[in-house]
């Protein structure tokens, strides 16, 4: 089977959100008997990926990479871009079967960004690819229900982490407060970090003493927000740290205790996976699409999007997790060990692709009568 991975999102930060994905991902599934997995960037080059899988595509050439490389199956990942559109039509002409996985794109809370932008380009440019495309692959159950796209077929394929980071991470030490921290992009809105900073605000203001490192990447206007909020802080210890990467990165998820994502909403947040598997449970709202998730299997906090519960929640998880830090420890590499190794989801992924290009195949031999 001959798999084409689609993307037009820039590679400027390889190592996180969707690029990180694909490239594990790609690299799995070409580890597998009978598969040739390759990725197509339409927005710019691939250098910094750093991978034998990934292709530029330029415009114009869609075409003759179609034709040479001859795919069984497309994966339009993400959604809103319009380079999308000539690529889809292309694949249509050649009798190839998509499917779009949008990544958290479909959800109603990132639908009302920019709403009205949206509902004009999905009534007319992409129309066609929501109409043609053979299916939708979801990250997890909650962004399926939050999904404002329904379609006949429709499957769930998780991301994943790899099993050595799981098994390498160590106990973490006794400490009297556990470390509390949050790691993405430096986006106020999107990842809810106005609600955060509030919060923290009211936890100082009650003289709760807490420790919460912040590490990402914004623009100046972003890290300066957060370090404006932070600073006048008397009991709570908050750090404003940059980004951090491999080793360094390695290192202070080891030290740490509790991941904090506050955000409005998510497809399937891989900040999520890379904490549980170094042993960290996680502090969430119901955007991150994992909340009842780490609840059900007690390797996390669910709290609404508001400043006083947001604080009020930060207070209990530090006294529970006080109370059974091994166990959350435990239980949070346990959790991503049985249900997100790659090597799992990248055989489970080429398995649905083979049923889209089954549905597919069956749908244009009816059609022909």
């Amino acid at each position: 089977m001959k798999i084409l991975h689609i993307t037009a999102i820039g590679f400027l930060k390889p190592k996180s959100g969707v690029p990180a994905v694909l490239k594990a991902l790609v690299e799995e599934q070409n580890k597998i008997q009978g598969v040739e997995a390759r990725c197509v960037s339409l927005r710019s080059g691939v250098d910094e990926i750093d991978s034998i899988y990934f292709d530029e595509l330029l415009e114009g050439d869609e075409r003759s990479y179609i034709s040479k490389f001859g795919p069984d199956i497309a994966i339009f990942h993400s959604f809103f871009y319009v380079k999308f559109i000539k690529l889809s039509r292309v694949l249509c002409e050649y009798n190839i079967p998509f499917v779009v996985e949008p990544h958290g794109s479909f959800g109603h809370m990132a639908m009302q960004k920019g709403w009205l932008k949206k509902k004009i380009a999905i009534l007319t440019l992409f129309r066609p690819l929501l109409k043609k495309s053979t299916g939708y692959i979801y990250t997890n159950s909650a962004e399926l229900e939050d999904s404002i796209f329904k379609k006949k077929n429709i499957v769930v394929i998780p991301n994943g982490v790899y099993e050595n980071i799981i098994n390498k991470s160590s106990i973490k030490s006794d400490r009297e407060s556990p470390i509390f921290y949050y790691l993405g992009r430096y986006d106020i809105h999107h990842k809810g970090l106005d609600y955060l900073l509030s919060a923290l605000s009211i936890l100082d203001s009650r003289k709760q003493e807490v420790c919460v490192n912040f590490y990402g990447i914004g623009s100046d206007e972003e890290i300066n927000y957060i370090r404006e909020h932070i600073k006048g802080f008397m009991y709570v210890k908050a750090f404003e740290k940059g980004p951090i990467y491999d080793k360094e990165k390695e290192n202070a998820l080891e030290e740490a205790n509790i991941m904090l994502l506050t955000s409005r909403f998510e497809g399937s947040p891989i900040a999520i996976l890379d904490s549980l598997s170094y042993g960290n449970p996680c502090l969430v709202t119901p955007g991150t699409n994992v909340a009842d998730e780490l609840v059900n299997h007690k390797i996390g906090w669910k709290t609404q999007l508001n400043a006083n519960q947001i604080a009020d929640t930060i207070i209990r998880a530090k006294k529970e997790y006080q109370e059974d830090m091994e166990g959350y420890y435990q239980r949070s590499k346990v959790h991503v060990l049985d249900n997100y190794l790659w090597s799992n989801i990248a055989k489970y992924a080429v398995l649905e692709y083979d049923n889209f290009i089954k549905i597919y195949k069956d749908e244009r031999r009816r059609n022909s009568y």
